[in-house]
């Protein structure tokens, strides 16, 4: 018997180390260990620096084609998203007239949104289409001032609608997320499933010490790791972190990140300041990094608390850590931290963030780590898993329904 054969779409892929390019690498794996044939149609690694590194590097037995190597990246985010879309497409749709006729499931992963469109024309009818769905780039946009990004905004939302609607199912990150695809875009629920991020470290004791002169014991740690960007509000989280640092003596800030809007706090970053700059770690020192941080800080913008969900929040709670989340207080961001017992501020107000870094950091010297792992293993294990994602995905050759999960709520 042949196995089932799948088409995997996103320019993110091994061996980027974040973001949605881990995420897809296990998504993957998972795909293979589960007996799949699977394609890969990507990007050479781009993120998050947006300089494309050549790569010839396999993955275990999936099939990887590649392109975008030549690619050079402008440095407005707007312009950069633009090329994306545009030469991905082309891309997808060049590798889709090769695909296997035998294909049974199409998985594309949005954003970029463009190349489904075109793609959706050129593959086997009988395939089925699934959407992972990590951003809404036509909701996170809308507040945008400027006009002509705001009139860019609008048709990106118009190429999510047509790409969504094209699905048989469309997998979101988080209960908002679907409700959002479901009034706001008008999506049949009945195409919708919920799988929120899995976790990819294991939650045991770390004796690394790769990092000991990074994160030295002893000493509190308060650190953002990951991209950086307009989903982050990434200068008022380094001008949180400066104003912090002269209040808190004796802890220490850290962000660990790349990419443009990291180069430009970096370049910025006041001598002799407790606000430390790092590069991403490698994916064997994430569990150490984990393990080192006293508080972990995931900012995230009011208007992206419908469109996206952070992917790095089940390893954070796997790994015992306090979460200081600023972001909307009725968003499912929210509700997770509350519930696992982290702390959430809907503002920048440093008095107010303050109090709650305060609150963690006592937490965390007063409440052992593993029973913060202990408090957190029956969310993880029910919500924050691969199995479901890949159910979901596998499901849908067989043409199964699937629901709405029940969403999280704070107890």
């Amino acid at each position: 018997m042949n196995p089932l054969s799948i088409s995997f779409f996103s320019p993110h892929f091994h061996p980027e180390k974040i973001s949605t390019g881990k995420y897809n690498t296990l998504l993957v794996k998972g795909l293979l260990q589960r007996g799949a044939a699977v394609r890969v149609i990507t990007s050479h690694p781009l993120y998050p620096s947006w300089r494309p590194v050549f790569s010839r590097e396999p993955f275990l037995n999936a099939s990887i084609h590649r392109g975008g190597a030549w690619l050079r990246y402008p440095a407005k985010p707007l312009l950069r998203r633009l090329l994306l879309e545009i030469w991905f497409a082309s891309h997808a749709v060049k590798k889709s007239f090769t695909a296997n006729k035998d294909t049974a499931i199409i998985v594309a992963v949005f954003p970029p949104t463009l190349y489904f469109l075109l793609v959706h024309l050129f593959s086997p009818a009988s395939a089925k289409r699934v959407a992972i769905v990590h951003d809404l780039q036509g909701i996170l946009g809308l507040n945008d001032a400027n006009f002509l990004t705001r009139a860019v905004n609008r048709l990106v939302r118009w190429v999510e609608s047509k790409a969504l609607h094209s699905c048989d199912k469309v997998i979101a990150l988080s209960d908002e997320m679907a409700s959002t695809i479901a009034t706001i875009y008008s999506v049949d629920p009945r195409k919708l499933a919920v799988c929120y991020p899995f976790t990819t470290i294991p939650s045991r004791p770390c004796t690394a010490q790769n990092l000991q002169s990074i994160l030295p014991d002893g000493i509190a740690h308060v650190v953002y790791s990951g991209a950086l960007g307009k989903k982050q509000d990434s200068l008022k989280l380094f001008q949180f972190f400066q104003a912090a640092s002269a209040e808190l003596a004796g802890v220490r800030f850290h962000i660990f990140s790349a990419g443009p809007a990291f180069i430009q706090l970096r370049n910025s970053n006041i001598a002799g300041t407790a606000v430390q700059f790092h590069d991403l770690v490698c994916e064997s020192d994430l569990e150490e990094l984990y393990a080192r941080s006293t508080v972990q800080v995931l900012p995230q913008v009011h208007a992206a608390s419908g469109a996206c969900f952070p992917s790095k929040l089940p390893n954070i709670l796997s790994a015992g850590v306090p979460v200081l989340a600023i972001c909307d207080p009725l968003s499912d961001l929210a509700r997770v931290v509350i519930q696992t017992a982290g702390a959430v501020a809907d503002s920048w107000q440093t008095s107010a963030l303050l109090v709650h870094l305060r609150k963690l950091l006592l937490q965390a010297s007063t409440q052992s780590r593993q029973a913060r792992q202990e408090a957190v293993k029956d969310i993880l294990s029910s919500r924050f898993s691969l199995d479901p994602l890949l159910d979901s995905i596998l499901s849908a050759a067989a043409s199964e329904p699937c629901l709405i999960a029940a969403p999280v709520r704070a107890s």
